[in-house]
């Protein structure tokens, strides 16, 4: 007799080999799918979601549509990867307007089966009008079992404190520990969330940008905090603020952080 813990083994793998094919992508056959601009699959930070891309009746080529809200002042990175093989490379991940017209392409990530697209908005208005898109290559070849695993983050950096009132000065540390060049903009903030003022910088590949922050205009002789809107990839940028006292030596350190998920 098999044992309790064999037979439960046996009945997992009868399980799995009678199961079958996978079911259909449920967002493809809704009654509002995702298939175009009227999807209703909103993608928010820390979304985590498993589609496919087999053909649609016609037969017609499976595109996946996502709204996504940009709030001001923010960046955003969302990653394609875990492809199953047909798919290979061909993938296409796209930010886009409502006609589909690319705005931002994805960059490849690795190898280039996996993708990271990435956008900021650098005005004061949200804007909720764009759309990300996927496509494959396979196009009408593709099956049910071309899937892919998609993942959306915020990677606004937060900075909680700049002090650069009375005789304390901040400096800000950014570190770019990654393989390409990371572009941004640094904000400043009052306590009451008015926008002081803004530093852009274009940070290469290993290198490190320090900022005497009371030389941004706006920054100087007020305290506040900090985000950090970027292109890069969500937690590739470190760094954080060292506030100085001159008067006593002492130095107070501030983290910046991603948005945890």
């Amino acid at each position: 007799m098999l044992g309790a813990k064999a037979c439960a083994v046996w009945v997992l793998g009868a399980t799995l080999v009678v199961a079958g094919p996978a079911a259909a992508d449920v967002w493809d056959v809704q009654t509002t799918n995702d298939n175009g601009n009227t999807t209703e699959n909103e993608l928010v930070h820390g979304s985590d979601q498993l589609h496919d891309l087999g053909v649609l009746p016609g037969p017609v080529a499976d595109q996946d549509w996502y709204r996504i809200s940009q709030k001001a002042w923010s960046s955003y990175e969302v990653v394609v990867d875990a492809t199953s093989g047909d798919i290979g490379t061909g993938l296409n991940v796209d930010l886009v307007d409502s006609s589909g017209t690319v705005i931002t392409a994805s960059q490849d990530v690795g190898v280039g089966y996996s993708k990271s697209l990435r956008f900021r908005n650098t005005t004061a208005a949200a804007i909720n009008a764009d759309f990300v898109k996927v496509t494959g290559a396979c196009g009408t070849a593709c099956g049910a079992d071309d899937v892919y695993r998609l993942r959306a983050y915020e990677t606004t950096y937060a900075i909680p404190r700049f002090n650069n009132a009375g005789s304390q000065v901040t400096v800000l540390i950014l570190q770019n520990p990654s393989a390409y060049t990371i572009g941004g903009t640094v904000y400043f903030w009052s306590t009451t969330g008015v926008q002081l003022g803004f530093s852009n910088f274009s940070l290469p590949a290993k290198q490190t940008l320090v900022l005497n922050t009371a030389t941004v205009p706006g920054a100087n002789g007020v305290s506040g905090a900090m985000t950090v809107s970027h292109d890069g990839r969500y937690g590739d940028l470190a760094g954080k603020t060292v506030a100085l006292e001159p008067s006593t030596g002492f130095s107070f350190d501030t983290p910046m952080v991603p948005r945890p998920h």
